[in-house]
């Protein structure tokens, strides 16, 4: 009996060895400051979530992109969510927040969050970001209102009536799918007719912030938006586990997508974690149920001091309003979202060097 002991001790010990310098590992990859090259190839992988179009008669081609980023990937870009006057104006907006000091300003990991109350008018006022931005990017929308504006509303009515040129008026025809449509749709799809705006609030990440914990913002369907006010490159991206979203989601499915089912030209593949990277005035819109987290942004560089400051919109059906979980739940998924960001890391590493190999 003796003779057994003694080897499975020393397998014993093997395995903790082997659990530990795995953990330091983690810990060390974890923690490391993001690069900008490592943000610059996040940017060109987000590129596969962009719908492939930019001239079309209706939003339902654009629109059945976002709805299957978000049901395959659970994530999706929404491009030019603000113009650049109102990334202009909401900037002013929320350094005006953050240096009140009457505000309310809650500090986790060196992030400030001002939640905004419902009944507050700036409340109503983001309620209605990413609302149609028709008249306003469409450029025969806007010869409307001029034609209006300087000959009076029978001048509109007789230019009417003049042949309209086909091929002209397409070109013109721009996209106009925007953040609310996406949200609509997106619970008309899973068969919920009543939603609302659960969370409102202004939130900038400085520098020498570190890392969220992994989190969900709920265990039943519903949307975040993040709209970036500055270009969010290694400044503290949010970081998501795509694909995590569904009940299904396995280390498996996940290796399995990584070496037979990989988008070679994008580097892409549900199961791998992907860095938020957008420019100002675009937002990452993600399912709830995706687990996700800041990145930290401890550059220790002076000369680099960007902040990242970032509307938060997040709509959830009436029937389940967040978290949707207790201490308990919430607790565990910090721990798997660790196990699957490690997991899937190690994944993504080995593939990259396989896919180099070729």
């Amino acid at each position: 009996m003796t003779k057994l002991v003694k080897p499975a001790r020393a397998l014993a010990y093997s395995a903790s060895a082997s659990l530990a310098c795995c953990y330091v590992a983690y810990r060390s990859h974890d923690r490391r400051d993001l690069s900008e090259t490592e943000a610059e190839d996040a940017y060109q992988v987000l590129a596969h979530l962009l719908p492939q179009c930019s001239v079309v008669y209706d939003n339902e081609e654009t629109g059945s992109q976002h709805l299957s980023n978000l049901d395959r990937y659970g994530v999706s870009v929404v491009k030019e969510t603000l113009t650049p006057a109102q990334v202009a104006k909401w900037n002013t907006t929320t350094n005006e927040a953050f240096e009140n000091v009457s505000n309310n300003i809650v500090w986790n990991s060196g992030r400030a969050h001002y939640s905004i109350s419902k009944r507050a008018s700036l409340f109503s006022e983001m309620s209605r970001i990413g609302g149609n931005n028709a008249i306003k990017n469409n450029p025969h929308n806007a010869e409307i209102i001029a034609s209006v504006s300087s000959g009076g509303i029978l001048n509109y009515l007789w230019n009417r009536k003049r042949p309209i040129d086909n091929a002209q008026t397409m070109s013109q025809q721009t996209e106009v799918e925007t953040l609310q449509d996406i949200v609509e749709s997106y619970f008309t799809q899973h068969n919920i007719e009543r939603y609302e705006l659960t969370d409102v609030q202004f939130l900038n990440a400085y520098p020498k912030s570190t890392n969220q914990i992994w989190h969900r913002d709920n265990t039943c369907c519903g949307l975040t938006a993040i709209v970036a006010l500055k270009d969010v490159r290694s400044n503290g991206p949010t970081e998501l586990l795509t694909g995590s979203h569904k009940n299904d989601f396995s280390i498996w499915k996940a290796l399995h997508n990584a070496f037979f089912e990989g988008n070679d030209a994008a580097r892409f593949t549900v199961g791998q974690p992907l860095l938020g990277v957008i420019d100002a005035g675009d937002a990452i819109l993600y399912d709830a149920r995706i687990f996700h987290r800041g990145r930290g942004y401890r550059k220790s560089n002076e000369s680099d001091q960007r902040d990242r400051p970032v509307l938060v919109l997040r709509w959830d059906a009436a029937s389940t309003p967040p978290p949707g979980a207790g201490l308990i739940k919430t607790t565990a998924n910090t721990y798997i979202g660790c196990f699957l960001y490690a997991a899937l890391s190690a994944v993504q590493k080995i593939n990259s060097r396989r896919e180099g190999a070729r």
